[in-house]
């Protein structure tokens, strides 16, 4: 019988050590989805990959990445009220290895970012000439980078000319030209029959090199290569982005691309997905919209499907699937029709009675010209990494 308790006592004082030690690993891993919660909800715009490990029952050693000192900061606070004790071992993003190099301006025409730091990744999305672009990371010969409109990605170290907060700042505050024609060259000499430095894309952007001359603007590249703009195909940047946003412009672009192939995870007028169509439409006038369907469409004046009657020209469209998740976008032109990207750019209506209505499920309707500002609105003239703000 005493042999029994004893082995019953015994028993106990082992599983009690075990227990609090689960519960503590349970703690630290309910603070850790709490911080990602709270900081880093979206993968696609931030960086939140840490875990804990457990030394006995109040040291924890936290490994992993993060772009977010605040968010590690946030994590540390709340285990340590806790009473327990951490090893910070959590590598902050932007990368020490990359120095002071932690910037960059995109040098070819339109660079592929993808979701690994290979070319058979799935391509995530586009950047444009002249895009600049926070490094947070190098591997080899690709670079992880985060884009103005926050999305992070791998790109190709060659597709980028890295500068420090100096170049950086020099940059922002050079005379530039953004090219506001559909699709063009860079010349080698102020004519039109001159060699080809580069094409390039409505919406890129590269450095004044001098003054106009024979209709043309010669210009600089990120990457140092030199060439000429016609100068009826381009606008001073900062001009062009002081204008208010044009629905005319939004809309020209979008009808430039008719017929257009839909590409997965391309934003400019070569290809893109759907939206990455209306992203390319609303940049070309000066603002930059977020990425993906699914984060455009938490952005703007929200306004109930049944009123799409009141749509205006501009206003994106969401459709879903079954489930009612965000899967789609579409741009609004009026009297019900829209165009959007599906297969390739095309027409079709709202109405049911019109002849190109297409079948689908709608989820909502998203106003951008009223909250320019707005968390996933941005002008261009408002973004600190384009122009200094005061």
């Amino acid at each position: 019988m005493l042999r029994n308790l004893f082995k019953t006592i015994c028993c106990v004082l082992l599983i009690l050590p075990a227990m609090a030690l689960q519960a503590q690993n349970d703690f630290v891993k309910t603070a850790i989805d709490a911080t990602k919660r709270q900081y880093a909800p979206d993968s696609r715009t931030a960086i939140f990959a840490v875990e804990g490990e457990l030394l006995n029952d109040s040291l924890c050693v936290l490994k992993g990445r993060c772009n977010n000192r605040q968010a590690v900061d946030a994590l540390l606070h709340r285990l340590d009220s806790a009473g327990i004790t951490c090893v910070d071992g959590i590598k902050m993003l932007p990368d020490k290895n990359l120095g002071a190099l932690t910037r960059g301006l995109v040098t070819v025409c339109c660079a592929s970012l993808r979701g690994g730091p290979r070319h058979a990744a799935e391509m995530m999305t586009q950047a444009i000439m002249g895009t600049p672009l926070l490094v947070l990371e190098r591997d080899k010969a690709w670079l992880l980078v985060q884009t103005p409109d926050h999305y992070i990605s791998w790109v190709p170290a060659n597709s980028v000319t890295l500068q420090d907060e100096t170049g950086w700042k020099a940059w922002r505050k050079s005379d530039r030209y953004v090219y506001t024609d559909y699709q063009g060259f860079v010349y080698d000499a102020p004519d039109r029959n001159a060699g080809i430095v580069s094409d390039i894309v409505a919406g890129a952007i590269l450095q004044a090199d001098g003054k106009a001359r024979k209709g043309f603007v010669p210009v600089r590249f990120p990457d140092g290569r030199k060439g000429f703009l016609k100068s009826d195909e381009c606008c001073d940047l900062a001009r062009w982005a002081a204008r208010p946003l044009d629905m005319k412009v939004v809309v020209r672009t979008a009808r430039q691309m008719m017929g257009s192939t839909y590409l997965w995870g391309g934003t400019s007028v070569k290809g893109a997905d759907c939206s990455g169509f209306v992203k390319t439409a609303y940049f070309c006038s000066g603002v930059i919209l977020l990425r993906d369907a699914s984060q455009q469409a938490l952005t703007g004046d929200i306004i109930p499907t049944d009123q799409w009657q009141s749509c205006q020209t501009g206003d994106l469209l969401f459709f879903g699937d079954e489930r009612g998740r965000v899967d789609h976008v579409a741009l609004y032109l009026n009297d019900g029709e829209y165009i959007h990207c599906s297969g390739q750019v095309k027409l079709n209506n709202l109405d049911p009675a019109a002849p190109d209505y297409r079948e689908s499920n709608f989820v909502s309707i998203s106003r951008m010209k009223t909250k320019i500002g707005t968390p996933g609105i941005t002008a261009v003239k408002a973004h600190p990494w384009y122009f200094d703000q005061k």
